[in-house]
């Protein structure tokens, strides 16, 4: 039976739309993670949990609606070390649902309206793969030296921020994806209040956790220089 070139071109589009469900093939490593800086002094080939791992799970994953204390979806509950260790399979990345979960068709894909990126996606790898220790590195040091940011306030926000305050459906409307956005938030003096836990301000990052006091200086210093 001829078809005409309309109904092939349909056929074509409709075979192509279905092939993007297909999961990712997790038999295949990503790349490691970029690598820390030079102030950063414990080893760069090690994913540490507390430096790496638990800001991307917590702007990601514990947040309202999904996986926090209060909200607890599916009875996970991912803003600590034991609760995101029940999804994972130490060394095994691929029988591990944290991981899994990340390529799953749109309709599972976690998390939901922000997925992870591809660096985002390759620290939880590669933390599992390594073990999926509760490890820290507590000697990361604080360049202050040179802050902007590109170099600084950036990082920083990818790391804990626009997991919930990024995407199509930011948390209570604020975005903070762009250096814009970052700087409109900083003059209304809700991201020091915010960072610092003061009163009357929401603490920020979610789940009981703070910034680094370096961190937070740096937040600091980038503002008191006039946000370059």
């Amino acid at each position: 039976m001829k078809i005409s070139l309309l109904e092939a071109l349909s056929i074509i589009m409709i075979l192509v739309a279905t092939s993007c469900h297909h999961s990712a093939d997790l038999t295949v490593a990503p790349p490691m993670p970029h690598q820390p800086g030079p102030t950063f002094l414990c080893s760069h080939d090690t994913i540490y949990f507390q430096n790496f791992v638990l800001p991307v799970i917590l702007s990601g994953c514990a947040k309202t609606g999904c996986h926090d204390d209060a909200s607890h979806k599916k009875n996970y509950v991912l803003d600590n070390y034991s609760g995101i260790l029940k999804l994972v399979v130490p060394f095994d990345p691929q029988s591990s649902k944290l991981y899994t979960v990340l390529f799953s068709n749109p309709e599972k894909r976690m998390p939901i309206n922000s997925p992870f990126n591809m660096e985002q996606k390759s620290i939880i790898y590669w933390w599992i793969k390594q073990g999926a220790y509760n490890n820290k590195c507590d000697s990361a040091g604080c360049d202050s030296a040179n802050v902007t940011y590109t170099t600084t306030i950036y990082p920083i926000t990818q790391a804990w921020c626009v997991g919930c305050h990024g995407g199509s459906k930011p948390a209570n409307g604020i975005s903070l994806e762009t250096y814009e956005q970052v700087v409109a938030c900083a003059n209304s003096n809700r991201l020091m209040g915010s960072l610092r836990h003061d009163a009357g301000f929401y603490p920020m990052p979610k789940g009981g956790e703070s910034l680094s006091p370096c961190d937070i200086d740096l937040f600091q210093k980038w503002i008191n220089i006039g946000k370059p």
